[in-house]
């Protein structure tokens, strides 16, 4: 257990980094040749998704028993190929995203795209690359849950249970931002469906919590941070 909130730790230190890089000098500085892409975009894209992408690829090892439930079961194999579909998802449609972002904040009126490359860049940014991305963080976050409950091995203390709540507050907040202040509702969308879908599962599947340490995390994660975020938006 000890493993998971390192894990669970990391996660919510990437998120606090997020948030102090959005508000760092790397925002004004744009990259040579030809000021391709600015600092804040190429550090998102190589650093901190990497960060995220490492850390998942780590709990996956956790909730399969060190990789030993993927030799015993065909349907946790096909579940490893679907993280993995995920993490692909994942990160391309980050970097997809973060380049038509630099692109639309750099070249065009970002509040009223007129021109269709900017009209375009703002769809990218704002749709194409935002779905790639949370279609991936779903498949990748549902196939970590459902590996999990498969083959539960791990009974949590109450300490545990408590030693959560911190992790899953600061992640929350990630939530938040992009499901409460974001322009469109693609991410409150991600969210929610997310919610019902992992929570449906910890339902369905009649474990008990102690024994679903990652399940119990982002059960509380999505649900602490889509409630603050239909809040925020709708009242």
């Amino acid at each position: 257990m000890r493993r998971f909130h390192i894990l669970f730790s990391l996660n919510s230190l990437v998120v606090v980094l997020v948030s102090i890089e959005r508000f760092s000098f790397t925002t004004h500085v744009l990259l040579s040749p030809y000021q391709f892409l600015g600092l804040h975009e190429a550090f998102q894209i190589t650093i901190l998704i990497l960060a995220t992408v490492i850390i998942a690829f780590f709990l996956l090892r956790e909730v399969t028993g060190n990789f030993s439930l993927l030799a015993k079961s065909r349907r946790a194999l096909f579940l490893a190929v679907l993280f993995i579909i995920g993490i692909y998802f994942y990160a391309s449609g980050n970097a997809f995203h973060e380049l038509a972002s630099f692109m639309l904040n750099q070249y065009c009126n970002v509040n009223a795209p007129a021109e269709p490359l900017c009209q375009g860049l703002f769809f990218n940014d704002y749709y194409t690359g935002n779905v790639l991305y949370f279609v991936g963080a779903f498949l990748f976050t549902i196939a970590l849950v459902l590996l999990e409950v498969s083959q539960p091995y791990i009974e949590m203390t109450r300490r545990d249970l408590w030693l959560l709540l911190p992790n899953c507050l600061v992640y929350a907040l990630a939530i938040v931002a992009y499901a409460a202040f974001d322009r469109v509702l693609v991410g409150l969308i991600y969210s929610l469906f997310t919610t019902v879908i992992v929570i449906a599962i910890l339902l369905i599947s009649r474990k008990t919590v102690r024994h679903l340490p990652f399940t119990d995390y982002t059960a509380l994660t999505y649900l602490i941070g889509t409630v603050a975020a239909c809040l925020i938006r709708f009242l």
